[in-house]
């Protein structure tokens, strides 16, 4: 009895809290199914389509003003403690993506990932980089490098890989698990390693 009523205290207030995150958000689509306890910065910032799931724990953060700096797709699920944050560029999220537990996205560069494709979890995608040309001065307070990074349509990113600014991943491409990649994939191949190198073609029908 007393779980039932906890199950039923807590959709009145999921349910109170997608009607204040409507208010809030760039955009907030319809069936969206987000968890209580998942944390959202600067809501005005980020679009999220229908029928999306946001998982326990997951971290959006937009610092963009007067635009959308995180776009997220139809269909899309985000899964446990993910952190995704703009820093002041642009993420966009196409449609029916699955990304994993415990990543970290950043588009200071830009990040985009296409259709269809998954993101294993622990994965690190960061499209920033720091310079350490400059002797004499601290790594730290060298510039930052923001190329971005591209990854296509129906890509698979295995658990736990690291995907470097100024890559380009593309479409069917597939990357091991523990991969580091820090050069452009082609389309329709198995990559994996570090850093990564192509294993094999995959047969397209």
């Amino acid at each position: 009895m007393i779980y039932r009523i906890h199950l039923f205290i807590k959709k009145l207030t999921l349910r109170s809290r997608i009607k204040y995150l409507k208010r809030r958000f760039y955009y907030l689509g319809g069936n969206v199914k987000i968890d209580i306890d998942s944390i959202f910065i600067n809501e005005n910032g980020i679009c999220l389509a229908d029928n999306c799931v946001i998982f326990k724990g997951v971290y959006l953060k937009s610092r963009v003003e007067n635009r959308i700096g995180i776009k997220i797709g139809e269909n899309v699920r985000i899964h446990e403690y993910t952190y995704i944050d703009d820093y002041g560029g642009d993420i966009v999220i196409e449609d029916n993506v699955g990304i994993g537990h415990h990543c970290i996205l950043a588009g200071h560069g830009g990040l985009y990932i296409g259709k269809n494709s998954m993101i294993g979890g622990l994965t690190y995608i960061i499209s920033s980089n720091h310079s350490f040309e400059k002797s004499g001065i601290p790594y730290i307070q060298q510039p930052i490098s923001k190329k971005g990074i591209y990854i296509g349509s129906n890509v698979w990113i295995g658990g736990g890989c690291i995907i470097l600014d100024g890559v380009s991943i593309g479409n069917n491409a597939v990357i091991g698990a523990g991969s580091v990649v820090t050069k452009n994939i082609p389309s329709n191949v198995l990559a994996m390693g570090n850093p990564a190198y192509i294993k094999r073609t995959i047969p397209q029908k």
